[in-house]
C-alpha cells in the first residue's frame, strides 16, 4: 500500500503474434488441400501461496482466466516452430480450444501452447526484461485431429505473476460497466480500452503500489501472494478509469496506515481501494504479504473520523452489504461525479445518484460504528452514547457514579452507566452532556486551561456545564463557551488518560470525538 513511483525506461514492443485478434479462429486450408483442422484443447491452472489463509500461506490451485493462449508449432520436422496464428483466451475455468489447418501437410510435426499473462484489458510485465510474462507447454509430436493435453501449470518461476494476472479478472468482472468490455463506462469502444499495466519483479522486500500518473501497478515479491494487495492496487486503477483517467489528488498519503489519520483525500482513495478488495473477497480486512491481516473494525490503536482509511473502508463495506445490495451502484455513480473525499461521496454523490442512494438513518447507522457522523444533531434524541477520541476507549468517571469524579478514558464497556452519555438541549442553543448513572451527572469543564473535567450534579446556572457541538471530518468538537476551551485528553496511554479542557489545536485527533451507539 506504500506509494511508489517507478517508470520503466524501455518501451514494450509486442511481437507480431501478440497483435493479432484474440478470438480462436482456425485458418482455412486452400481448396487444393485435403488437410483437416488440428485442434488442441486443455486447461491452464496455476499454483500459488495463499496469504489469505494465514501466515502458513498454504499452496492452492486456481484456473487461469482470460489469459491469452496461442499455438506454437511446425508442419514439417524441418520447419522451425513458430506462431501458427491460432489465438484465443482461456475461459473462466481455464479451458481453451485452439485450431489450425495445415497448409503443406495433413498433420503438425510438433505443437505446443504458449500462455501469456496478457489480454487487451490488463497484462503483467517482467520488470527486469520489460517483456510480457509468458510460459510454454512441452511440445507434442505428429498431431492430427483433436488432442486434449489435459491440465497443465506454468513453471513455479511464473506462478506469482500469473496469480496477479488471474486475480485481476475478479476486479474486471465486477467493474459494473454494461456498455463495453472496458474498465468503466467512460470508454464505450471495446476495441480501444485503456489497459492496466502491471510490472512484476521478485524481491525480498515485498510491496505493491499504483502510479496514477501512468496507470501502472507495481507488485514485488511476496506481495503477489495476497489478493487483497493485488485488488487494492487494482482498485486505485479502477477509480482512475471511473474518474475518466484523472485519479483524485491526495495529500499526506506517502505513508498511510489503516487505523490512523492521514487526510480526507488519502483516506477516501485508500479506503475505497481497501473496500473494493475486501468486498470482492468476501471479508472486511486487508491481508499483508506475510499472511497477517487488519480488520476494518474500530478498536485499540485506532483514531476517529473520515480522515482514517480504515473507517472509510469499513463504512463503504457496510453500505454496500447492508444498504446498497453491492458496490455496482457506487461504481456507476462515480462515473458521473468524482468526489475527492468520503464526505463528498456520502453527502453529495449518493443523494444525486440515479436512482439516489440512501443517506438516511439506515445509511448513517453503517457509518456510526466506524466513528463517522454525518447525521443530524445529537441533542434531544434521548439516545445514550459512548464518547471516544480513539483507541477504542470511552469517557467515564474515576469513581463510578460519584459526583465530582474526574473524567478519564478507559476500556469501553457499554453496560456501565458512567460511560453512557446523552445530549440535551439548553434554551441558549448549548447542550448539556449527562451520563446514565442512577443519579445522572453532567460533564463539567475545568475553570482554566488544562484543568481536569469532572462530572457533577446538574445546575442550570453552571456555565461550565454548557457545551457547543461542532462537526468536522465526521467527528465532534466539544467546546465550553465559558472558557472557550475544548474537551481533550491529557497524557492518554493505551488504557487511560484524564479529560481536560484546553486550547483548540485545529488538528489534534485527541480533540475530535465520536459518539458510538
Amino acid at each position: 500500500m506504500t506509494i511508489r513511483l517507478r517508470r520503466p525506461s524501455r518501451v514494450i514492443a509486442l511481437a507480431t503474434a501478440l497483435l493479432c485478434g484474440l478470438a480462436a479462429v482456425p485458418l482455412t486450408a486452400s481448396a487444393a488441400s485435403a488437410a483437416s483442422p488440428v485442434c488442441i484443447s486443455g486447461t491452464i491452472q496455476y499454483d500459488y501461496q495463499s496469504a489469505e489463509e494465514g501466515t502458513a500461506k498454504p499452496t492452492r490451485t486456481k484456473p487461469l482466466r482470460k489469459a491469452r493462449v496461442e499455438l506454437i508449432g511446425a508442419e514439417k520436422s524441418t520447419d522451425t516452430p513458430h506462431a501458427l496464428n491460432a489465438v484465443g483466451l482461456t475461459d473462466t475455468s481455464g479451458n481453451y480450444n485452439l485450431c489450425y489447418t495445415p497448409t503443406t501437410t495433413t498433420s503438425l510435426s510438433s505443437v505446443s501452447v504458449k500462455v501469456w499473462a496478457y489480454n487487451n484489458l490488463w497484462r503483467v510485465v517482467d520488470e527486469s526484461t520489460n517483456k510480457y510474462i509468458a510460459w510454454q507447454t512441452a511440445a507434442i509430436s505428429d498431431v492430427t485431429g483433436n488432442r486434449n493435453i489435459g491440465v497443465v501449470k506454468p513453471a513455479a518461476s511464473t506462478s506469482r505473476p500469473f496469480h496477479i494476472f488471474d486475480t485481476l479478472f475478479t476486479l474486471w468482472s465486477n467493474r459494473a460497466n454494461p456498455t463495453s468490455e472496458c474498465w468503466s463506462a467512460q470508454e464505450s469502444d471495446s476495441s480501444a480500452c485503456s489497459p492496466l499495466m502491471v510490472y512484476w519483479g521478485e524481491s525480498t522486500s515485498p510491496n505493491a503500489s499504483y502510479d496514477g500518473y501512468d496507470n501502472r501497478m507495481y507488485v514485488y515479491g511476496a506481495a503477489a501472494d495476497t489478493e487483497h494487495a493485488i485488488l487494492h492496487e487494482g482498485g486505485h486503477f479502477l477509480m482512475n478509469r471511473l474518474y475518466g483517467g484523472k485519479s483524485p489528488l491526495v495529500q499526506n498519503c506517502r505513508q498511510h496506515f489503516v487505523p490512523w489519520v492521514s487526510s480526507e483525500t488519502c483516506a477516501w482513495s485508500e479506503g475505497f481501494a481497501d473496500a473494493v478488495a475486501a468486498y470482492l473477497l468476501g471479508d472486511s480486512r486487508y491481508v499483508h504479504p506475510d499472511g497477517t491481516s487488519e480488520r476494518f473494525t474500530y478498536g485499540a490503536s485506532w483514531q476517529v473520523g473520515d480522515q482514517v482509511q480504515g473507517n472509510v473502508g469499513g463504512s463503504l463495506l457496510d453500505l454496500w452489504r447492508g444498504v446498497d445490495n453491492g458496490m455496482a451502484k457506487t461504481l456507476t455513480a462515480l462515473t458521473t461525479q468524482r468526489p475527492d473525499t468520503f464526505s463528498g461521496y456520502f453527502n453529495t454523490v449518493r443523494p444525486s445518484a440515479n436512482p439516489p442512494l440512501s443517506t438516511g438513518a439506515d445509511a448513517l447507522s453503517k457509518l456510526a460504528p466506524h466513528t463517522i457522523d454525518y447525521g443530524p444533531a445529537l441533542a434531544g434524541n434521548g439516545t445514550y452514547y459512548t464518547l471516544t477520541d480513539g483507541g477504542g476507549l470511552a469517557v467515564e468517571l474515576t469513581n463510578s457514579c460519584t459526583s465530582g469524579s474526574t473524567v478519564v478514558l478507559a476500556a469501553r464497556d457499554t453496560s456501565r452507566g458512567s460511560q453512557r452519555w446523552k445530549f440535551d438541549a439548553n434554551p441558549d442553543a448549548t447542550v448539556r452532556i449527562t451520563n446514565g448513572c442512577a443519579q445522572p451527572l453532567t460533564l463539567t469543564a475545568g475553570t482554566d486551561v488544562g484543568n481536569p473535567v469532572t462530572a457533577q450534579a446538574f445546575g442550570s446556572a453552571n456555565a461550565y456545564q454548557k457545551w457547543t457541538v461542532a462537526k468536522a471530518n465526521g467527528t465532534l468538537k466539544l467546546t465550553n463557551p465559558q472558557t472557550g476551551f475544548v474537551l481533550d485528553i491529557n497524557g492518554k496511554t493505551i488504557s487511560a488518560g484524564t479529560a481536560v479542557t484546553t486550547v483548540w489545536s485545529g488538528n489534534a485527533n485527541s480533540q475530535s470525538w465520536a459518539a458510538l451507539p
